[in-house]
């Protein structure tokens, strides 16, 4: 039997967009009718809601969890007058939109680490979110209105490495020669298949003329239709004095490239749509994006404060509190809970059946990052790789190398990053040692003597990170029009929003959105 690969919707209509465009995949999106919560195409993303100043005068909001989603609820409502209040069992703002810096200490269930690298402005780790895309309006409009700097983000550098185990020897080569010789080797084969004749029925004799000449523009063949090396893959010896023309590389053999599994996704992961250039980031690290939300909601926020319960009442919704060794209650007319919903279940409440059997249903990603601090940005100085992605083979996927503190001395570098979509891609399920371990063997793989230009690593594995116990939800097809629907409305007097529930999972403009939808759904019942 042939395998089964099952599309989920977001692959499926970030293909539209790959092949199709934006507006292709709007059209889709309109369709399924999710244009309301799309990827921030200007056509989508109409801006914040806009509410009456004094439209929530008189009534209360608690909102669970001063992350993204619950910055911007707190935010927007705060601005139509209603009296918020946000708990959060952090000492910090953001959630998972977080930044570690030389000296930061943190805690996971398996123990509490350090980043012993020293203090610099360009020596820190996003372990959560680390772009931001061009297209995520909501995210950048805000960004926008309060003064956080961006930069770009090198998500794609074809001087970064890709290696695998089964092909090459193991020896890693260069993104730009996997490309350029792949590109070489299919305008070769499709343009054998135009010419002898097997699309006649489908072309004209003109179209047939210009689509070779394209195909040897996208291949850059050899007139007689042969691929046999591009100067797209680099050179064996680059031009220069006294060899104007220098020496194109010899293609990769096609059965080699063909072996590794480069093709699935690694060569082209910068073309998927929510991972093309334009990629951005603020200035300093992520944390300065809801560090500006948090700085304007202000006193609102009650840090350390954990959720033991969460109720309904005549007048609204309870939540039951503590902070050190003292329970407390807020009482409000309304409560947006934008607790991971990994979270969520293991805190007591008496909601709905329905929503209890959703909240618990829906599994989380267990994606990990780890860090190391190098004395020297070997990357840059041997290898002229600045910003991007190498990609192997091993369960550590890739390293991220980063895009700010270009030129400086040192760096800190991501030297693995598992998504954690799958059991097998669950780095968390080992020792931290054996973490560390793991990328320090796969980084020597792709960079000889890895081993003596790093140190002091750490690891953050997400479902051992408190209060967040996953990275993001990984909805399956069918839950979308299930659960996901379900959890779009309120049940009673509380309201669901996350990045779960902005469709764009994983994604902070997925929060926003999120939380715009709860916004303009509470107000329609407030005017009500």
């Amino acid at each position: 039997m042939k395998p089964v690969h099952v599309v989920t919707r977001r692959s499926f209509l970030a293909q539209i967009a790959r092949t199709g465009g934006a507006a292709a995949a709007f059209a889709a999106l309109d369709a399924l009718g999710c244009a309301s919560l799309a990827w921030g195409e200007d056509l989508a993303y109409r801006g914040p809601p806009v509410l009456p100043g004094g439209l929530g005068k008189g009534k209360r909001v608690t909102i669970l969890g001063a992350g993204v989603a619950g910055l911007t609820a707190a935010y927007q409502l705060g601005k139509a007058g209603f009296a918020c209040t946000v708990l959060e069992a952090r000492h910090r703002p953001g959630g998972r939109s977080w930044t570690i810096r030389g000296g930061d200490r943190f805690e996971q269930s398996d123990g509490v680490q350090q980043a012993r690298w020293p203090k610099a402005p360009h020596l820190y780790l996003n372990p959560g979110p680390a772009r931001i895309s061009h297209h995520h309006r909501a995210v950048l409009g805000y960004c926008r209105e309060f003064g956080v700097p961006l930069e770009i983000m090198m998500n794609d550098d074809r001087a970064a490495l890709l290696q695998d185990d089964a092909a090459f020897g193991g020896k890693p080569v260069q993104a730009r020669q996997v490309l350029g010789d792949t590109h070489g080797y299919f305008g070769e084969l499709l343009g054998k298949a135009v010419s002898t004749g097997r699309l006649d029925q489908e072309l004209s004799q003109q179209d047939r003329e210009r689509l070779l000449g394209a195909i040897a523009s996208f291949g850059d063949l050899q007139r007689d239709g042969r691929y046999a090396g591009s100067p797209r893959s680099g050179y064996s010896a680059t031009p220069g004095p006294g060899r104007p023309h220098g020496a194109v590389r010899a293609p990769l053999p096609l059965d080699e490239l063909l072996r590794a599994d480069f093709w699935q996704f690694k060569a082209s992961f910068a073309e998927d749509f929510d991972q093309a250039g334009t990629m951005l980031q603020p200035v300093g690290g992520m944390d300065r994006f809801p560090m500006a939300f948090a700085k304007r909601v202000g006193q609102v926020i009650r840090y350390d404060t954990v959720v033991d319960e969460i109720r309904k009442t005549a007048q609204g919704a309870r939540v039951v509190f503590h902070r050190g060794g003292g329970r407390s209650v807020v009482d409000s007319d309304y409560l947006i809970c934008t607790l991971p919903l990994s979270v969520l279940r293991g805190i007591a409440n008496d909601f709905a059946p329905a929503y209890q059997k959703a909240i618990a249903e829906v599994e989380y990603a267990r994606s990990a990052k780890t860090a190391f601090y190098a004395p020297r940005r070997f990357w840059e100085q041997d290898d002229g790789i600045y910003g991007g992605l190498s990609w192997t083979s091993r369960d550590v996927t890739q390293i991220l190398y980063p895009s700010h503190g270009i030129g400086q001395a040192d760096g800190v570098l991501v030297g693995s990053y598992c998504f954690g979509a799958t059991p097998g891609d669950d780095m968390g399920q080992y020792p931290l040692a054996e973490r560390i371990e793991k990328a320090l063997a796969a980084g020597e793989a792709i960079h000889p003597g890895y081993r003596r230009m790093v140190r002091d690593g750490v690891n953050i594995a997400w479902p051992k990170v408190p209060y967040s116990l996953g990275s993001w939800a990984e909805w399956k097809p069918e839950q979308y029009d299930t659960v996901y629907q379900l959890l779009q409305q309120p049940d009673g007097p509380i309201y669901f929003a996350g990045e779960y529930l902005g469709y764009l999972s994983s994604w902070q403009e997925g929060a926003v959105l999120s939380a715009h939808h709860v916004i303009e759904q509470l107000a329609a019942r407030v005017r009500a």
